[in-house]
């Protein structure tokens, strides 16, 4: 099953660039998304990664067309992120037990709200990870933490604009 939704967003991934949703599953009075700072309670230290996940939905939310971004006395609907945790742990062991790869994992809990209805669509804990080799230390720390970003911004867009 973890393999046919990676394989599904993976695919979602791809043609998100060549295509644009119309909105269909979006009802008809959410014209408008408010996406406030995004909390974090991992307590990880890595504090640019709830600024970088808001600047990431804003900037997908904007690209993809659907629903126009603005503020939160003004929107439609809002979608409220926490970061959860976040895990940087060992995967990768060469013979002889010496570490090669470590996997940054970013959870969040989600929740997308009808302000006008003030009802909530959903809400969903997500996560998503990103593999570095052990010697780009710091650098590859930051390198996965930016794909793991990229790919939770992905996901929530698409359960936003698919209400899935």
């Amino acid at each position: 099953m973890k393999t046919f939704r990676i394989s599904l967003l993976a695919l979602c991934l791809v043609f998100t660039s060549c295509y644009s949703f119309t909105g269909a599953s979006l009802p008809p009075h959410i014209k408008t998304i408010a996406i406030p700072l995004v909390d974090d309670i991992s307590g990880f230290g890595q504090s640019e990664v709830r600024q970088r996940i808001t600047d990431l939905l804003t900037e997908k939310f904007t690209r993809e067309g659907s629903l126009q971004v603005t503020n939160r006395s003004r929107a439609d609907a809002l979608i409220e992120v926490t970061v959860t945790s976040i895990a940087d742990e060992n995967v990768g062991v060469q013979s002889g037990e010496q570490l090669t790869t470590k996997r940054v994992t970013i959870s969040v809990d989600a929740v997308y709200r009808d302000q006008k209805k003030q009802k909530d669509f959903w809400q969903r804990r997500m996560s998503q990870s990103a593999d570095y080799p052990i010697e780009q230390n710091l650098a590859g720390l930051r390198g996965a933490l930016q794909t793991a970003e990229e790919r939770l911004t992905e996901e929530i867009l698409l359960a936003v604009i698919s209400n899935w």
